[in-house]
């Protein structure tokens, strides 16, 4: 057993010991039998969640109406939940009723894919219902039950599933591909927030290019933002390995360009995935970067994290991976440009208004513009004096 699991097995044991059942469950699990890295422990118990805030000194109810309790032990942060079925979902991504049930395998029928529903006890002894371990063995993403059931319950899944697909390497089984394609319109009830944060992913995943092939096949991107008229577009941006990418507007920049959304659209389609502003605003500024001719004036106007992420960007639209002693480079030609911002500039616009002897204006900002060119460009040395000189020699009339 792992470390992770060996860390919690106190907070299991409490609730045993107080006469529940309690079990690891979830995707660590999954991850534990595929000899993956494992991030967050979910446990499972049939304790109430009013009886899991008493067994436990720190707690935080972060949703006890469905049954959800964070347990602080020790440095770590345990999601408790109590076993439940649920039923009458709403708007085909959330149950209007939850019932609390004492029943592990009810309880594990309730979740998306075969992989995901398996359980382990405190010997690490695994506990599987519904195949999860043969499909890893497979490598088979399944839905546990009918995928339309499943699909019906919450249409997320069927993103879910294609990003696991990225994730992990897995092919869907015909019958849930086959489901997608066919339930593919429910995705349009799903927020865009949620959608978003499974698409990030799905890039991120090993297996991308099959994954946004399989998004393409089945038709489920067309439910995406900004995405129905980019069939073409997806496949040829299957092609890109966007797990190379390790920063967020790196990976929207990337969308950019290979769908070919021109710079008047850019800020509307980011906008659509309802993205930060930040984020917006840096992808643009990396997407204008990509698309120009580099030299000292435009390395300077993009600032080094956006230069660095196009030109990122732009080898793997071209050889598919990253060169990093050419990318160092260009970083090195950055950090030798004579100035890196305005404030930079050995003159400021009080020294103008001294040198020009004229009242405060606009045409402060833009001489100081005009000098930061040159002084980038190599036409000036950035060295008060100097400047102070040219100024005085430029013809006014």
């Amino acid at each position: 057993m792992e470390q992770v699991f060996i860390k919690a097995l106190p907070v299991l044991n409490t609730l045993i010991e107080a006469g529940h059942q309690a079990y690891f469950v979830g995707g660590a699990v999954r991850d534990s039998y595929m000899k993956r890295a494992i991030g967050d422990v979910d446990i499972a118990t049939d304790a109430a969640p009013n009886e899991v805030e008493r067994l436990f000194k720190r707690t935080v109810d972060v949703g006890k109406e469905h049954g959800t309790i964070i347990v602080l032990w020790e440095d770590e942060t345990y999601e408790v939940t109590t076993f439940r079925t649920e039923s009458d979902y709403q708007d085909y991504r959330r149950p209007s009723e939850v019932h609390f049930i004492t029943s592990l395998e009810e309880d594990l029928k309730r979740r998306d894919f075969t992989i995901n529903a398996m359980a382990m006890k405190t010997d690490g002894e695994l506990i599987d219902y519904f195949g999860g371990r043969q499909d890893i063995d497979h490598q088979l993403i399944r839905t546990v039950g009918k995928p339309e059931d499943r699909f019906q319950e919450d249409a997320l899944r069927m993103l879910r599933a294609i990003r696991f697909m990225s994730q992990l390497g897995f092919a869907l089984s015909e019958e849930t591909a086959a489901t997608i394609e066919r339930s593919r319109s429910l995705l349009r009830y799903v927020s865009v927030e949620r959608k978003t944060v499974e698409f990030e992913k799905l890039l991120q995943g090993k297996s991308c290019s099959s994954a946004l092939r399989m998004m393409v096949k089945t038709g489920l991107f067309e439910e995406l933002p900004g995405f129905s008229d980019k069939k073409e577009h997806l496949l040829y941006a299957s092609e890109c390995p966007f797990s190379l990418l390790t920063e967020r507007e790196e990976l929207w920049t990337a969308i950019l360009v290979y769908l070919k959304i021109s710079a008047k659209e850019q800020t509307p389609f980011l906008k659509k995935w309802k993205l930060p502003g930040k984020v917006i605003k840096e992808a643009s500024r990396i997407a204008d970067t990509f698309y120009q001719e580099l030299d000292a004036l435009s390395m300077y106007q993009a600032g080094e994290k956006a230069l660095i992420s196009a030109v990122k960007i732009k080898m793997l639209s071209e050889t598919k991976q990253v060169d990093k002693e050419k990318l160092e480079a260009v970083r090195k030609e950055y950090r030798s440009l004579p100035i890196k911002s305005l404030k930079d500039l050995d003159i400021t616009g009080q020294d103008l208004l001294n040198v020009r002897n004229r009242p405060a204006g606009k045409w402060v900002s833009e001489e100081l513009q005009r000098i930061e060119q040159a002084v980038v460009t190599g036409k000036l040395s950035n060295q008060k004096k100097h400047l102070e000189e040219w100024l005085k020699s430029w013809d006014q009339s």
